[in-house]
């Protein structure tokens, strides 16, 4: 079996409905199955007093299908005929462009197969520059605008390189535009312009294509800017991302009910994405389109393509199947094992929240923890410690099982030992807490995992120096000493073996390969470790077999530096730790708090809780008790602690790696010195230091790169490799490799495809495999039976309350009266467009204005201010206190301030999911629930702060976004509509004004500069008048500073920003 490419089944499509229907159409009825109509009596009298009851019943029956006159003319788009070049070398590559641009539809690609080819073709065939409109009789020539939207800043610059080629190509051919035709490649609003709204409506007007940010698109088409009109169409990337609440999907909203002539297509590459109760029919729905268009790597025009352009380069492919070390493999099973029992311990704890992707066979999922805690968000509050301890636990076993196949073996027991200090209670009692520790370190396998990762690193093992006898021929142990085992990957040696072959046929071969040699792999980190190990690498041949090797403990040897540094932190951390512990806990252990306490099942304390007396005698009783003692006071830090260098093993272990460079070969040159410069050295070398670069021609490079989606197809077009060494599997790359080799028959790249064989690197490779498969089985079965879908009020079912169900239609006690055709609009800050909350206010049917405001985020009424707040910002606001700033300021202007509090509506209605957030970069775990409850305590006390401060002050609390914009629709049912210049005023100083409406503020310069002595709410814009920045506020002298703020004003802010420091 081949892991290389794996693709058995054929898909050609399916058969047309129409096909289906005509043959239905077509049975002929059997005479048994025919109706026999009874003779019927044909007269003139009973025909006329059969037309006269007929009219007199529909003059007296309600109609229930009533008939709609408009006179809405239909708008049809007409392109002018013209010839284009188009980059699309392979033959389904044309049919798929064929099929975007006859009909506006989803496509879904298979992984690798090319979609920013197929995005780059689509466009420049779609940017004409300019399209006629047909209405009616009359024709309106319109300049041609197409929209790029949902793209990521490397792919724009992929499509607009591959614009430009596409613009030279067909310049070169003589089928480009006319001189007086628009003919420019992607343009960008972002920076500067993203501000300016008139640089956006001038680009807006020049037409062509255009690649702007969802939120800003969203404020321009509210706004005006850019009439939907004026759109010829929009393409969306990334289809599986757009959800109900996205930007996106509102960008698309707008434009269709504002232009029914314009194209929606939209791309995805990610099968597997489309998930759920028909992902298919939904999506389509959302995106208001009809076609689906399919393309897996097994599709027949797919394959035929891949085949007949590289049919002949099948063994250009070699797999490098590497086997695991021995304590690797017993690692990688103690893990599996691990993780196996946390996964059947959670599914034990929470029986109804249990489903079927709980399973070992989806652990190999690159989002499975993700998807097992999106599972419980909803009752996170509600789940027990353990359950979420377990959670944090599955992800950091998916981590260990990662890094076993990726990192070297110093690291990686770095990585363990953390792991274990980290659930140390105190360093100095020496002790575990064995009722809050994580689960799975309770289990024998922990005590395999932490003692072979020991052993693989720093374990002692015995060599003997030898010499070959001159008499026999015969190697001689003539001496034993211990060194310690520093053990390599694995992968390392075979590498080194493929560069070495690689350079040996470039030698002997008469064919000239002038391309380098690409390295692939998953990170930068793995990217740099190569980098170091071809640097270091030693090559050693047997004199006897003459076989060859590959030695890297050059490399080992040079990671126990860092070993030390590590560990003398570590021991430092402890220290501090057991300080802390000792002030805080008078050095006595203090009983745990029950909620504190983990509830496991026997799974994780076999043997460790029965009494001795009770205690039988079993296979592996050893094992249990080594757990115990594992984590006993007296042998914690013998057995567990971080291991301690031995000076004397250290120093002969250096000279063993100098005598191997003298003795050997080094892989890769160095035009330098031999003794190369470490990452350490060059911090403290002297700033004038300069670098020597030397030519290196394109043969002779070893180019090491990292996988990416975005760039590797035009990676391999640019480097045009003679050789390529995948040193970790991966999917999408793999197919970017055949796609490449069937574009260049002529000069095929020699692949070699490495993988542990039997490990989870490859269950997790066949498993993608398997997942996309899957994937497109699913979606080709809902294309073959997707129905026709027709919009009604039902799709907004979300919406439990509607427009017409609030509106006042009585006229009596001084009532507001109004119908439900009147118009309902709510003022928003546009930078609440970041949030869903203002595309749900429109599908309520209410008219979002956006605007620059300064007080408040959504004006409801001229009286209703409303302050919006998710968890973590309300969190953030009461540290740095802008809350109250912003309730004074709603306070100063309106009559009824509000304060929104929203929820997420896939976490639960409660403060505990945000208890425990983390700042950006920290490590996630379970945390402490006693640190968690004192948190959800003190967001309550700062909320009853603000209360009685602002007695007044209205709080909204909101469990999701849907449900505040039915709340906002209640509370505008009776009331009158807001004015956008009053709101636009309030807060803003008449004296400070721009060409573009009331400014814009950095809110944290604006709170450090109010944090001044002497600067305040009141005389803040006064500073701000005059001057420019921070920099230029410090150097102000104490006469400037009192001509801007008044005397005793001005002397406080001088003194405390000239207050000198003893």
């Amino acid at each position: 079996m081949s892991l290389f490419v794996e693709e058995d089944d054929t898909y050609a499509g399916d058969v047309p409905i129409e096909e289906r229907e005509l043959a239905v159409e077509n049975r002929e009825i059997p005479i048994e199955e025919r109706e026999e109509l009874p003779p019927a009596e044909i007269s003139a009298e009973r025909t006329n007093a059969h037309y006269q009851r007929a009219f007199e019943g529909r003059q007296n029956e309600v109609q229930d299908i009533p008939v709609v006159f408009s006179d809405k003319q239909e708008v049809s788009a007409v392109y002018e005929t013209r010839e284009i070049c188009c980059n699309i070398p392979l033959s389904f590559y044309q049919e798929v462009v064929e099929n975007m641009l006859t009909k506006d539809g989803l496509l879904i690609l298979g992984h690798g197969l090319g979609s920013e080819m197929v995005t780059t073709n689509i466009l420049y065939a779609l940017s004409a520059p300019s399209v006629s409109l047909e209405v009616g009789n009359s024709v309106q020539k319109k300049r041609s605008l197409v929209i790029l939207l949902n793209a990521r800043e490397d792919e724009i610059a992929t499509i607009s390189d591959e614009l430009v080629e596409l613009a030279w190509m067909n310049a070169a051919v003589g089928s480009a535009q006319d001189d007086n035709e628009w003919t420019s490649p992607l343009r960008v609003i972002g920076g500067g312009e993203m501000a300016n709204t008139t640089k956006r409506r001038a680009m807006y007007e020049e037409g062509g294509i255009l690649s702007i940010s969802s939120r800003v698109l969203v404020v321009d088409l509210l706004s005006g800017i850019i009439a939907p009109n004026d759109i010829t169409g929009i393409l969306v990337l990334h289809g599986e991302r757009i959800r109900e609440t996205s930007n996106e999907l509102f960008i698309v909203n707008l434009y269709r009910d504002g232009n029914e002539w314009g194209f929606v297509k939209a791309i995805s590459d990610e099968p597997e994405a489309f998930t759920g109760f028909t992902p298919l029919a939904t999506k389509l729905k959302i995106l208001r389109l009809s076609n689906v268009y399919l393309w897996p790597r097994f599709h027949v025009e797919v394959s035929s393509s891949l085949i007949k352009a590289s049919g002949k380069l099948r063994n250009t492919v070699t797999e490098v199947n590497v086997r695991l070390s021995a304590k690797m493999t017993k690692i990688q099973s103690a893990i599996l094992s691990c993780l196996q029992a946390c996964l059947q311990e959670l599914r034990r704890h929470n029986p109804l929240l249990d489903t079927e992707y709980w399973d070992m066979e989806n652990v190999h999922d690159k989002d499975f923890v993700l998807r097992v805690r999106l599972s419980l968000d909803s009752q996170w509050h509600r789940i027990s410690w353990t359950s979420k301890q377990l959670v944090y636990d599955l992800a950091t076993l998916k981590d260990l099982l990662t890094g076993l196949l990726t990192e070297d073996s110093l690291t990686y027991y770095q990585r363990v030992q953390g792991i274990v200090d980290a659930n140390m209670r105190s360093s100095g009692a020496g002790t575990m807490n064995m009722s809050s520790m994580s689960p799975w370190l309770m289990m024998d396998e922990a005590t395999t995992i932490i003692s072979y990762a020991k052993e693989r690193a720093l374990g002692k093992v015995t060599i003997g120096n030898h010499h070959i006898d001159a008499d026999t021929n015969e190697e001689i142990v003539t001496s034993t000493e211990e060194v310690y085992n520093l053990e390599e990957l694995p992968k390392w040696d075979q590498l080194a073996l493929i560069i070495d072959d690689i350079m040996h046929e470039r030698s002997v071969s008469s064919l000239k390969a002038d391309g380098p040699v690409l390295i692939m792999c998953s990170s930068g980190k793995i990217a740099q470790q190569l980098a170091s190990i071809l640097e270091k690498s030693k090559k050693k041949e047997n004199a006897i077999t003459g076989k060859k090797a590959f030695s890297n403990r050059a490399y080992m040897v040079s990671r126990l530096s860092e070993y030390l540094l590590w560990k003398d932190l570590t021991s430092l951390t402890k220290k501090v730790t057991a300080e802390l512990y000792t002030k805080e806990e008078g050095g006595s252990a203090s009983p745990q708090p029950e909620e504190e306490q983990l509830n496991t099942s026997k799974t994780f304390t076999r043997g460790n809780n029965t009494p001795k007396s009770k205690r039988r005698r079993t296979r592996g009783a050893s094992s249990v008790a080594n757990v115990a003692r594992l984590y006993s006071g007296s042998n914690f830090e013998k057995t567990n602690g971080a291991v301690e260098l031995d000076d004397n093993i250290v120093q002969r272990v250096e000279e063993l790696v100098k005598e191997e460079s003298d003795d050997s070969i080094q892989m890769i040159s160095d035009h330098e010195s031999d003794e190369q410069i470490d990452n350490e050295e060059l911090f403290v070398k002297e700033k004038g230091r300069t670098l020597e670069l030397d030519h290196v021609e394109k043969f002779n490079q070893i180019v090491i790169h990292t996988y990416d989606n975005n760039k590797n197809e035009s990676l391999l077009q640019e480097l045009s490799p003679s050789y390529i060494v995948m040193y970790e599997p991966d999917l999408p790359f793999i197919r970017r490799v055949e796609v490449y080799q069937a574009l260049n028959p002529t000069s095929p790249a020699k692949t070699f495809f490495m993988y542990y064989g039997t490990s989870v690197e490859e269950q997790t490779h066949l498993t993608r495999i398997k997942k996309e498969k899957q994937a497109f089985t699913k979606l080709i079965k809902e294309k073959a039976a997707l129905g026709k879908h027709f919009a009604s009020d039902s799709d907004n079912w979300k919406f439990h309350l509607k427009k017409p169900q609030v509106v006042n239609t009585r006229i009596a006690g001084g009532a507001n009266f109004r119908t439900e055709t009147d118009e309902m609009r709510i003022i928003v800050d546009t930078r609440e467009f970041a949030s869903s909350l203002p595309n749900l206010l429109y599908r309520v049917g209410i008219k979002v204005i956006p605007c620059m405001i300064t007080v408040g985020d959504y004006i409801l009424t001229p009286k209703i201010c409303v302050e919006r707040k998710a968890i973590p910002d309300l969190i953030a606001s009461f540290k740095s206190g802008r809350l109250y700033q912003q309730c004074e300021l709603m306070f100063r202007h309106y009559e009824t301030p509000a304060l929104l509090i929203e929820f997420d509506e896939s976490k639960s209605f409660s403060f505990e999911p945000f208890s425990e957030l983390r700042p950006p970069g920290q490590k996630v775990s379970a945390g402490n629930p006693i640190s968690g409850k004192i948190l959800r305590n003190e967001i309550q006390l700062k909320l009853t702060e603000l209360l009685v401060s602002f007695p007044k002050l209205k709080v909204i609390w909101s469990s999701s976004p849907y449900e505040t914009a039915q709340i906002f629709l209640e509370l505008k049912a009776t009331q009158n509509e807001p004015d956008i210049d009053e709101a636009l005023s309030k807060g803003v100083n008449p004296s400070i004004s721009t060409n573009e409406g009331p400014p814009m503020f950095n809110d944290d310069a604006l709170d450090l500069l109010q944090s001044i002595p002497g600067i305040n709410n009141v005389n803040y814009t006064l500073i701000i008048q005059k001057v420019r920045n921070m920099v230029h506020l410090v150097t102000l002298l104490r006469e400037e500073f009192v001509s801007i703020l008044g005397e005793e004003n001005g002397n406080k802010a001088f003194n405390f920003i000239n207050h000198e420091i003893s």
